[in-house]
């Protein structure tokens, strides 16, 4: 093999390695933080109301990991109940630029979600999408929490990555009264 077509093969690889799934991080997705919290709602069901809200971004195609920017200037979280969660509404926190760069660095450090087939029994869907505020910016970098079940972080489009205690201990500074352990 010539010392180009090495030098193309080596190009190539590196190339497919950052566009793969199992690749390194991926570019972060961005979104507009919400200024309230939207709506979650009680539906009937065969034995009474559950708490229905509106999250997550699992079972899309992806490409990288998720990723945030390493110097948030803050952070906006939405909370989302679980479904027996009472009250059962949606609710918003915010927190300082030091809690938003400690949140960011722990979702960057978190391993990536193992390959494989999971049973997540006491999944009941309460989860946390975290804004990451950017100075001179709208938008802001996103990254979906899995509260329950088999707990994880993901974002729309990207792989994801398995949850740390170091995460959820960070994350409860800000955790409103109803996600709080009783």
């Amino acid at each position: 093999m010539h010392r180009w077509q090495r030098a193309v093969a080596v190009a190539s690889a590196v190339a497919l390695a950052a566009c793969s799934p199992f690749g390194g991080s991926g570019a972060p997705v961005r979104g507009t933080p919400p200024s309230a919290a939207p709506s979650a709602s009680a539906r009937a069901s065969g034995t009474g109301h559950v708490c229905v809200g509106s999250h997550g971004s699992r079972r899309v195609p992806s490409h990288g990991l998720v990723s945030v920017g390493s110097r948030p200037t803050g952070v906006v979280a939405v909370w989302f109940p679980g479904m027996n969660q009472r009250p059962c509404r949606a609710a918003l926190t915010r927190g300082n630029a030091v809690l938003a760069r400690r949140l960011a660095k722990d979702i960057r450090a978190a391993p990536k979600w193992p390959s494989g087939t999971f049973n997540c029994p006491s999944d009941d869907g309460a989860g946390a999408r975290l804004y990451f505020q950017r100075s001179g910016s709208t938008l802001a970098d996103l990254a979906d929490v899995q509260l329950s079940g088999c707990k994880g972080v993901d974002a729309p489009g990207r792989s994801a990555r398995w949850m740390t205690d170091r995460l959820l201990r960070d994350l409860s500074s800000i955790e409103p009264a109803p996600w709080r352990p009783r």
